[in-house]
């Protein structure tokens, strides 16, 4: 009775320490036992959890003690040199125990062995002892030789040599016969004609004294214009020339066209009247092909001062000056505005209104921050070292940053003082100073000291208008450059879209989420010209972004249906991959550099922001799932990036693969821990105070950062909005009009045909005139859960009749109308 017992013991705990190494709910029982085996055995925990459930089985169904037999201590020993090797390998020297690297290296049973070695053999010395040990247990375990490895690898690498020479002396053979061959040819080519240098030299001589004529009459014509003299001697040479390299020329000419004007140069050349001569201000060259033997063609300025002081007559019946109007007074194409502050000019398109770009004026301007520390940091600042030595805990006071919700307290904890033991008294802390909650950062990435966040008693707002008009973001380059608000020292945070390259927004009801993305299109709108950036809103709450409809940036309007939502997603992992294939092309990279060697064909960047990605998933959640996927693994080279938002962060909405390929993340205010970890792979959410606090946690960065959000009111939205229509109409995109169509006239008839073998199911069926599960089973052998299911779609599509207990299902169709009606598409 008592090793079933123990049995499930060890059962109960291997399967919450899985559980929860899996992500699963497991409650604060699940998270301590997490935290204790990942500290012990690091990233090798899953592994002991489910020895630990195979154990417990052991006991339940063996009913006695387990043997301690070879078999498992040297597998326990392999196990140890494993967490000692990956522990040797994944951290940094002098860092073997810390908490981070026990949990994401091997624990401390990799830990102690690793920091021996590092002692006594250095890095790459404790790694090679490593593997040599493990080597040998491998060898002592499984009584194996390297002996024959060792041979097995020699007999392949001589029968690679062996392959090698084979070919390299053929090819040495082969090189031998084509050299003997060429120069053969090369003796028996033609290389000088006589008869045809006679007649090169004939048509040299005619055409210099043509030349020589024509110079003697413009000469006598007082036009001013030089021509070269040119005597057979030096004309048959370039003609010698021409003659030798043609046989070379002929693959430029076919590609480039011919190099020359032979026409213009070998003919007479009239001469018109000195008043019919615009002056000429510098010497035109025609462009030479170096190494072709191309001949280069001059025309030669004169030198005279009447060439350059002569005017052509004007035409009487031409207007007057005065009713010429300037360049700079039309709006034609070609038109450049330079924005202010350095903004890149863009060209604007034939016969359209210049795009300018919204004021921030539109915004209100919130209140300046206050200058120096209140008497409340001061008064707080002392509490806190005073509460620390109330417990035997020395710290110095660094310095207080008062942000626009929350006041950081930095302190220096004393040598020899824990950090853990300030973050665990939290709670103490929190009812001395008499806060709702506060937040410990242990330590401060980059500095040596503890940061303590304490919320204000009251909390200053961070208007839009503060953050954009600022260097930060006015001065901002290239990329997506979206606003997010300010930091606890009150530093502008401003975030590119196209290197986080994708985000997740999540947080509870109420806690500032819909304000972050409507923040989100703001930016983007304030910053980028239609031409440059496209966006796709899907709000399936219908009444969150249905404000932004009718602006030109829209690439659709507003998606509020979920499937065709799912159909527009799917357009655009078409629309990702045609861009790669485009990129092929032109062979080109991203989409930087695509538009800047093709600037008359360049793409925008897609921007799609989904406001609630839980009634997504609710409707398609596969089709959902594996679009948002593919577009989050490939979509940032081609300038295509998703923001996604959620209210409910669990782990079947934000699923493993969303957050796997979502890197950068922003946590409003949760309820429970176990939603923060879901967001951040880490506790602090649940700490937040509401109203615009988050954490953003960008691509890279090792610790979140926390943020006020910034403000936008729905005044200002509509006010920013209407000033956007008035320049200039949506041009919405045909293709995700197209694919929103298709989801509305299909019907459900693709979900219908997910199964591939379902056609083949249906005729079947129309041949036997028999539906059943069975029957389905032995025909195709497949399972008996997705021959049920095929028959349930079946039954939907109404081609057969519901089960009638233990007889046979009423056939309802012909094979003509289900031919008719389903398969007249395909």
């Amino acid at each position: 009775m008592k090793y079933e017992l123990w049995g499930l013991v060890l059962v109960v705990i291997g399967a919450l320490v899985a559980a929860g190494t899996a992500g699963v709910d497991t409650g604060n029982i699940g998270l301590s036992l997490d935290d204790i085996f990942a500290y012990a055995f690091g990233t090798g925990r899953m592994l002991v959890a489910l020895m630990l459930v195979a154990a417990g089985l052991q006991y339940i169904v063996k009913r006695k003690a387990l043997p301690f037999t070879r078999n498992w201590l040297m597998g326990a020993a392999v196990f140890e040199l494993l967490l000692s090797l990956w522990h040797v390998i994944f951290t940094n020297p002098g860092e073997e125990f810390v908490p981070l690297a026990l949990r994401a290296g091997g624990g401390l049973f990799g830990a102690v062995p690793t920091a021996f070695l590092r002692s006594w053999f250095g890095g790459f010395g404790a790694v090679l002892a490593l593997i040599v040990v493990l080597i040998g247990t491998v060898m002592i375990w499984k009584k194996v030789s390297l002996s024959k490895p060792v041979a097995f690898a020699q007999e392949m690498t001589a029968e690679g040599v062996s392959h090698v020479s084979e070919k390299a002396v053929a090819g040495i053979q082969t090189a031998s016969h084509s050299v003997q061959e060429s120069w053969q040819r090369h003796k028996e080519r033609k290389i000088f004609d006589v008869e045809r240098e006679k007649d090169a030299l004939g048509d040299g001589v005619a055409g210099a004294a043509s030349v020589v004529t024509d110079e003697g009459s413009a000469e006598d014509n007082g036009a001013g214009i030089e021509t070269p003299s040119v005597s057979p001697s030096s004309y048959v040479g370039s003609e010698r020339t021409d003659q030798v390299g043609a046989e070379d020329n002929d693959s430029f000419e076919d590609e480039y066209g011919t190099p020359c004007d032979e026409e213009e140069s070998q003919g007479d050349v009239p001469v018109p009247d000195d008043e019919d001569v615009p002056a000429p201000e510098e010497e035109e060259v025609m462009p030479k092909a170096p190494g072709n033997g191309i001949v280069e063609h001059k025309i030669v300025t004169t030198d005279a001062p009447g060439a350059y002081t002569s005017v052509p007559s004007r035409d009487p019946s031409l207007p007057p000056v005065a009713d010429i109007k300037p360049m700079e007074s039309e709006l034609t194409a070609g038109t450049v505005e330079v924005g202010a502050k350095g903004q890149t000019a863009v060209p604007t398109a034939v016969g359209e209104k210049t795009y300018r770009l919204p004021s921030v004026s539109i915004l209100h301007r919130g209140n300046p921050p206050e200058e120096g520390l209140s008497d409340e940091v001061r008064q707080n600042a002392q509490i806190l070292q005073d509460t620390l030595k109330s417990f035997n805990i020395d710290a110095k006071m660094l310095t207080a940053s008062r942000g626009p919700a929350v006041t950081r307290y930095e302190l220096e904890p004393a040598a020899g003082v824990k950090v853990s033991k300030i973050v665990h008294l939290a709670d103490d802390l929190a009812l001395k100073l008499a806060a709702t909650d506060i937040r410990i950062e242990a330590p401060i990435p980059g500095k040596a000291a503890v940061g303590i966040e304490v919320p204000n008693k009251k909390v200053t707002p961070v208007c839009l208008r503060d953050v954009l008009d600022t260097d930060v973001f006015q001065n901002s380059v290239g990329g997506v450059p979206v606003a997010l608000g300010k930091d606890i020292a009150g530093t502008p945070i401003v975030a590119d879209l196209t290197k986080m390259p994708h985000m997740l927004v999540a947080g509870s009801t109420g806690s500032g989420k819909s304000v972050c993305i409507n923040t989100l299109i703001s930016s983007i709108l304030f910053k980028q010209r239609p031409e440059d950036v496209k966006l796709i809103l899907v709000d399936p709450k219908v009444v969150e972004l249905s404000n932004y409809n009718g602006i030109p940036h829209l690439m659709t309007p507003v998606v509020t249906d979920p499937k065709k939502a799912a159909n527009v997603l799917r357009w655009a992992v078409k629309e990702m991959d045609d861009r790669y294939k485009r990129f092929a092309l032109t062979k080109t990279r991203d989409i930087k550099r695509y538009n800047e060697l093709n600037p008359e064909e360049a793409m925008p960047y897609v921007v799609i922001i989904i406001d609630e990605l839980a009634d997504l998933m609710m409707a398609a959640a596969g089709d959902v799932e594996d679009s948002i996927c593919r577009l989050a693994q490939k979509a940032r080279a081609c300038g295509m990036h998703l923001v996604l938002a959620t209210q409910r962060p669990s782990v079947d909405v934000i699923t493993g693969l969303i957050k796997a390929n979502v890197p950068s993340r922003i946590a409003f205010a949760v309820s429970s821990q176990i939603d923060s970890r879901t967001i951040l792979d880490m506790a602090g959410a649940e700490k937040l105070i509401g109203k615009g606090d988050m954490l953003f946690y960008p691509m890279g960065a090792s610790k979140p950062v926390r943020v006020q959000g910034a403000f936008v009111s729905d005044g200002e939205i509509d006010e920013l909005v209407e000033y956007i229509k008035e320049q200039r109409r949506p041009q919405y995109n045909e293709a995700v009009e197209a694919a929103q169509q298709e989801a509305a006239h299909d019907g459900g008839k693709d979900d219908f045909f997910e199964d591939e073998l379902m056609d083949k199911a249906i005729m079947m069926v129309m041949e036997t005139q028999q539906a059943s599960v069975s029957l389905l089973q032995r025909r195709f052998r497949i399972g008996f859960s997705r021959a049920a299911r095929m028959i349930d779609t079946m039954e939907a599509m109404h081609i057969v009749g519901p089960s009638n207990g233990s007889k046979a299902r009423d056939i309802l169709m012909t094979p003509e109308e289900v031919q008719e009606k389903y398969f007249s598409h395909s």
